[in-house]
């Protein structure tokens, strides 16, 4: 059979493992029955597999001569959403839903796992099949590329994440950037509390944190490069607790996006020279620390990118227009900073009445047609990679 038949004859058990994972959704770090559902699955296959870090599962698929080694990684975690979606694969997990098509990636990278089990005679290499856990959370992707690199490496890493946005069978594989790293800041401003009628006996942190806001805002226009794009958000400002009292503390939270290797710690340091500075200007002091969120962008390699559109055309995909990277994370960036590769977007609108393509949202769902094309270019991807 052809790989395109390999991938029909398999259509079916991929959106039934979809719709056992949406039924059974699973928070980051927490997937126990996720893990030991995959793993159930790799060894009906014969696929030797391990977990490593934090309950990743590495599945290992040998060619039948030895050859070059290719990653394919699916995450697997689920959200804290409550699903609105009157399906009859619903959650069955209160306040917790696959938002995020999390649950697709598994089931696809299971069913390459099938297609590619099938021809593994052909193929002069070795597959790693790698089940992520924790992605939203920004963890899992350090724990299997650490595995990997213990082992030697990969010649390539390859993933998709599924995207609501777009129609089944159309696939974004840009060169170079296409998501933002991403790291959190925290900022705490700590002056004298007092009488508000008195300010003069206080020393006011809220005066210095609503400065720090309106400098750390303008770090993009003020102190970047103008042609590497960044994005500097402060989200959240907290202080006080009532209308006359001058509070101790000031409280300053948000997020750092980026799409250049570096520009994070950059940009870190100039928010923390800034704060640090304004605050000591009213006679405060300003504590910055850094959260990690997904601290790379994703950045394709060119060569490799360029292979993947040709793949994705042969076997029926259809190319995204050109489009500007998003300022969304995911760090399957930590693959592609460590090993040669691509990430792409592929289409999977449901256009079922009252569904939405909106990622993080609780009607979203999937159009489960588009499962059939990712497997088959995965599977063609990894056998033209592995001649």
């Amino acid at each position: 059979m052809t790989i395109a038949e390999l991938a029909a004859k398999y259509e079916q058990y991929v959106i039934d493992m979809r719709r056992e994972f949406h039924e059974n959704p699973e928070l980051s770090h927490h997937e126990e029955r996720t893990v030991r559902r995959i793993r159930e699955e790799l060894d009906k296959l014969g696929i030797p597999n391990i977990t490593v870090g934090h309950n990743n599962v590495i599945g290992t698929l040998e060619g039948g001569k030895p050859g070059k080694k290719i990653a394919i990684r699916a995450d697997i975690d689920a959200l804290p959403v409550a699903e609105a979606n009157e399906v009859p694969y619903k959650s069955k997990v209160e306040g917790v839903m696959h938002a995020c098509g999390h649950d697709g990636h598994a089931a696809m990278l299971l069913g390459t796992a099938h297609v590619l089990s099938e021809i593994r005679d052909q193929l002069c290499g070795t597959v790693y099949l790698c089940f992520q856990v924790a992605e939203e959370i920004g963890a899992g992707a350090d724990e299997i590329v650490a595995y990997l690199g213990s082992i030697g490496g990969v010649d390539q890493a390859i993933g998709t994440h599924l995207a609501g946005g777009d129609p089944a069978g159309v696939i974004n594989l840009p060169d170079g950037p296409m998501m933002a790293g991403a790291l959190g800041f925290e900022i705490t401003v700590k002056g004298v509390g007092g009488h508000g009628s008195r300010p003069d006996r206080a020393v006011d942190p809220v005066k210095p944190a609503c400065d720090i806001v309106l400098k750390i805002a303008m770090i993009p226009a003020q102190y970047h490069n103008p042609f590497d794009t960044c994005v500097v958000s402060p989200c959240q400002i907290t202080a006080g607790n009532k209308n006359n009292i001058i509070p101790e503390t000031a409280f300053i939270a948000g997020n750092i996006r980026f799409f250049k290797y570096g520009d994070g710690d950059k940009i870190f340091a100039k928010i923390k020279e800034v704060a640090e500075n304004t605050a000591r200007a009213y006679g405060t002091e300003a504590m910055v620390t850094s959260q990690v969120m997904s601290p790379l962008p994703v950045i394709n390699d060119p060569a490799c990118a360029a292979r993947g559109r040709e793949i994705a055309q042969q076997v029926g995909l259809t190319l995204a227009e050109p489009r500007d990277p998003t300022a969304g994370s995911d760090n399957f960036a930590e693959f592609l900073a460590a090993f040669p590769g691509f990430y792409c977007d592929t289409g999977a609108f449901c256009t079922r009445p009252g569904a939405s393509g909106n990622h993080h949202n609780p009607n979203f769902d999937l159009d489960e047609t588009a499962f059939k094309k990712v497997v088959e270019f995965f599977a063609t991807y990894t056998a033209d990679f592995l001649k």
